[in-house]
């Protein structure tokens, strides 16, 4: 009897993986026939032998058919200071780019460059997941949060202040319908429209009141508090120093520190601390808001009439209350980055502004610029996010890099440009790329 088995896909051609597997599995029959021949005396083996002989015959005449992977579809991408996130349609997420932290969640830390995408450890399915500086949060298909990556300052919610490189429920049973990490601290809304922030507090960044924190921690909360006000939110996001929400009625509320004027009070205070606002208070002007980002020194904002606002320093300007982006387009949603912004028109078509030192604007160059410039590119997007960060060596001496990634409109294609040093683009490389280059499949 014939005790080997092999199923064969005919191929209309030949690859250099189909051709490789074809003669390893010729050589693998071979080696059974040779050794089955070396024992064979009865008339049943001889059967046998002819069996897998002919299998062999067989073989030489097809080709194995090799099934590329389908490619993943992705619904949106957010960005943090080195690294950047993607969310499928199925609710995976993939990450790349800096690990430094554990911020990838992959369940590992390193100091080497992840340039392409690896999937977020654990069988969680995520309704959104965003990209703080160095750490990471989403939002699980029943409410939960998890956050992982850097935890100094508590910004993981999880009771603790070390890091996790795997996502860690946040230590709360409060159910939330969205989230906004930052740097040291991270903010969400509950499924009731609740505020509630956690982790650093030096300026009053939490918005509970104070600048105090748990009495095992005392720069930090490590549990989420609610924010000290009678507000419902519809989204609440935190930034460096400072955090920025949207009221139900889209009024817009900021706190923590308003240096550069990024609370958009009309105040600048440099670093005094009697000028922290610990409370959510009202941004400057009579905009209703659809969305506000903060992000480091500045924030913008997107219009319930799809107009573009900026407060803030970005590096090119200060504006200590809301100013409307020069432009005659309407959008349909806003990125905040560090020292570069981007956003969607309605139909999908990606513009950006601010610094270019690494070609983050998109438009094939490296010039700045603080009116909105299109993106080299005649792919529309669904999804977009802008990234980067600086690095102050001294007074005065100041690097920043920046980084963007936007989602297709018609397959779900992650494209990104700019600075690339810890692999932000997902590309494979870590050249930067002065227009929309695709990141690599996992």
């Amino acid at each position: 009897m014939i005790d080997t088995f092999v199923t064969f896909h005919v191929l209309p051609g030949k690859t250099a993986e189909s051709e490789q597997l074809h003669q390893q599995l010729l050589a693998r029959i071979s080696v059974r026939i040779w050794r089955r021949a070396r024992r064979t005396s009865r008339r049943s083996d001889m059967r046998s032998l002819v069996g897998l002989a002919l299998i062999l015959w067989s073989a030489s005449a097809v080709r194995i058919a090799v099934t590329a992977a389908e490619p993943l579809h992705f619904v949106s991408v957010t960005a943090g200071a080195d690294h950047a996130c993607a969310l499928t349609n199925q609710g995976e997420a993939y990450c790349w780019g800096s690990n430094e932290f554990g911020q990838l969640g992959n369940g590992s830390s390193d100091s080497v460059p992840h340039v392409r995408p690896v999937r977020v450890s654990g069988d969680v399915k995520f309704t959104n997941v965003v990209a703080g500086f160095t750490h990471t949060c989403g939002i699980a298909c029943d409410g939960a949060a998890l956050c992982w990556g850097a935890n100094d300052s508590a910004q993981l919610g999880d009771g603790t202040v070390k890091p996790s490189f795997i996502p860690m429920h946040v230590a709360t049973d409060i159910r939330f319908q969205m989230i906004g990490p930052g740097g040291g601290h991270t903010c969400a809304v509950s499924v009731e429209g609740i505020g509630y922030c956690w982790g650093g507090n030096w300026h009053g960044q939490l918005g509970v009141g104070n600048r105090d924190g748990d009495p095992a921690a005392p720069c930090c909360y490590r549990r989420p508090t609610r924010i000290h006000t009678d507000l419902r939110f519809r989204t609440v996001v935190a930034a460096g120093i400072s955090s920025c929400g949207v009221a139900v009625d889209g009024k817009a509320y900021c706190w923590g520190s308003p240096q550069e004027g990024r609370l958009g009070t009309g105040a600048a205070d440099a670093a005094i601390k009697w000028g922290d606002k610990t409370v959510p208070t009202a941004v400057s002007g009579d905009v209703i808001f659809a969305t506000v980002i903060p992000r480091a020194w500045h924030t913008c904002g997107l219009s319930s009439t799809r107009a573009l606002f900026c407060w803030g320093g970005n590096m090119l300007q200060i504006e200590l209350i809301p100013k409307r982006v020069t432009t005659d387009s309407e959008f349909s949603t806003v990125a905040t980055g560090p020292f570069h912004d981007c956003t969607l028109t309605g139909d999908g078509v990606a513009y950006c502004w601010g610094a270019n030192t690494d070609g983050e604007l998109g438009d094939g160059t490296t010039r700045d610029t603080a009116v909105p410039q299109k993106v080299a590119t005649t792919r529309r997007f669904v999804s977009i996010a802008a990234g980067g960060n600086a690095f102050i060596a001294k007074s005065g001496d100041v690097s920043t890099w920046g980084f963007t990634c936007a989602v297709t409109v018609d397959d779900g294609t992650v494209l990104c440009w700019g600075d690339n040093r810890h692999g932000a683009l997902g590309n494979g490389s870590t050249d930067r790329a002065l227009t929309p280059t695709s990141i690599s499949n996992p």
